[in-house]
């Protein structure tokens, strides 16, 4: 199980994409191996204070190109292209990774060879860090970071074994066995924390999904809960809202409102003639019929009740509302209505139109508009009354 952790691949090409590109980010990061060398050259102090100049310099020397080969190797990261794919990168580190254990197991094991008790003490202390630090990371690359360890290692202890000291063997086996258990913890933490993160994200991915389907089922039930089932109008609902706004607009910013109380003539005779569906069908027809002729103006179409409806006009059109509304009488008494015996039929509507006044409020305007309708339909129907009877009546049968 321990190898088995140890030598899993170091990060699959087939991950999620971000988290694989961040992780060779860290990897290729020139910093730690800048640490590295500041380290390793910090044991040099003691050999080159004892003279052994040349020693040092081959340090310094092998210690230069690594960090000169790391740091092209991250400048090349950096730039590289978008399309670049995640594999070639992952080769890439794979190749130069042992290379730096090479480079620090050789400059450790040449400070070792021939240095004095002080200076052996220190290298092993350095090599020691290095390898911790190297481990701290193993959850990112194991395999790579389990090579850098053995090499580095076996640099020491072939030098070490040189001088005779074979008590380091025993002790090195015993340190990368400690090693290999963190490493294993640390990729086991690694390894949960993914799955987390890929849970949260799963659950999170249905979570917005959830909202999505929960705000449009909302605004689904918003339409219904506005519309009328039947015609596909506003209901009263929707318009006993919309007249207070449109009131409060009025108010506010000066825009004059008018309302249309329309209804239909004989309809109930019309019904018990030809029958409910038939009513319904006309009453459909008719609610196309405004619909067309409001969705160029500022304008609202609500079924108000039973054969009844009402229309807002805002803004200019306001002004004509009267005029609208005639226009809006003949259309409806020219129209052919299709009957299920293959015949047709004609209706007719009065229609009552008020105009708002600063001081209405919705039980106001909507009485008047009343008034004028139940003129109309006292005068014949078939006509508009846009005024009360001693000033003006519209419209012909």
């Amino acid at each position: 199980m321990l190898m088995r952790k140890l030598t899993m691949p170091m990060i699959r090409a087939d991950d999620e994409a971000d988290p694989p590109w961040d992780h060779l980010t860290a990897l290729f990061n020139i910093m730690p191996h800048l640490v590295a060398a500041v380290a390793i050259s910090s044991a040099a102090v003691l050999p080159y204070m004892e003279g052994e100049r040349g020693k040092v310099t081959l340090v310094i020397l092998i210690l230069a190109l690594q960090v000169s080969m790391r740091g092209i190797a991250d400048i090349c990261f950096r730039r590289r292209a978008p399309t670049d794919p995640l594999s070639i990168w992952l080769r890439r580190f794979s190749i130069i990774s042992p290379l730096s254990g090479v480079a620090w197991g050789l400059a450790l094991a040449i400070l070792y060879s021939g240095g004095s008790p002080d200076t052996q003490v220190v290298v092993l202390a350095i090599g020691c860090g290095i390898l911790q630090s190297s481990a701290a990371r193993a959850y990112m690359a194991p395999r790579s970071t389990l090579l850098v360890i053995l090499l580095v290692t076996a640099f020491v202890n072939v030098a070490a074994i040189r001088e005779g000291n074979w008590i380091m063997v025993p002790i090195c086996i015993a340190y990368v066995g400690f090693l290999a258990t963190y490493m294993v913890r640390l990729i086991a933490l690694d390894e949960k924390r993914i799955e987390a993160e890929k849970k949260t994200r799963i659950l999170l991915e249905a979570l917005a999904d959830s909202n999505e389907k929960l705000m449009h089922a909302n605004e689904q039930l918003r339409r219904h809960a506005r519309t009328d089932a039947l015609t596909g109008l506003d209901n009263r609902g929707s318009f006993d809202e919309e007249l207070r706004r449109r009131l409060a607009q009025m108010r506010d910013a000066g825009r004059p409102l008018a309302l249309l109380l329309i209804d239909v003539d004989h309809f109930k005779r019309f019904n018990d003639t030809h029958g409910h569906q038939a009513g319904d069908r006309v009453l459909q027809r008719l609610a196309d019929l405004l619909l067309s002729q409001v969705q160029t103006l500022d304008g609202l179409a609500a079924r108000y009740g039973g054969e009844e409806f009402a229309v807002l006009l805002q803004g200019e059109p306001a002004h004509a509302a009267g005029l609208f509304a005639e226009d809006l009488r003949k259309r409806v008494a020219t129209l052919l209505l299709p009957l299920d015996d293959g015949s047709t039929a004609r209706l007719t509507v009065s229609i009552g139109v008020a105009l708002a006044h600063p001081t209405d409020d919705e039980r106001g305007l909507i009485a008047r508009a009343d008034r004028r309708l139940y003129d109309a339909k006292g005068a014949g129907r078939d006509r508009v009354c846009d005024a009360d009877p001693s000033e003006r009546l519209v419209g012909t049968a």
